[in-house]
């Protein structure tokens, strides 16, 4: 037992109180910013993760227009309808991997800090 404490007192003046209260509040306040980091990159790994998704479906979709293009240019039979509805899928697609990369590109651009008004 410290000389002078009573039992169960922690801090023998309330100088010592404050500076651990400051203490923990700004060891609070790290760990609020390292959360929000951690979220951050989180976020933005499941758009690098949708992304990808999206690239891998308007590349699958390119390629079965080739191959129908291809049958079609070697004189098989092709339903103009495929071609068309392929078209038109590729285009969603690469209007969807457009915006994925938009978003990407938005949260890798550095937000500016505030800057102190002066008085």
């Amino acid at each position: 037992m410290v000389p002078g404490l009573a039992v169960g007192q922690l801090y023998d003046t309330p100088e010592d109180s404050m500076s651990n209260s400051t203490l923990f509040d700004r060891l609070n306040h790290e760990l609020e910013a390292f959360g929000k980091k951690a979220q951050a990159a989180l976020d933005e790994g499941k758009l690098q993760i949708e992304l990808m998704r999206a690239r891998k479906r308007r590349d699958n979709a390119a390629r079965d227009l080739g191959l129908l293009v291809y049958r079609r240019e070697r004189g098989g039979e092709v339903e103009p309808r495929r071609i068309d509805a392929l078209f038109l899928r590729l285009d969603d697609l690469v209007a969807d991997v457009t915006r994925l990369e938009g978003l990407v590109d938005a949260r890798r651009k550095p937000v500016p800090a505030a800057s102190p008004v002066a008085t």
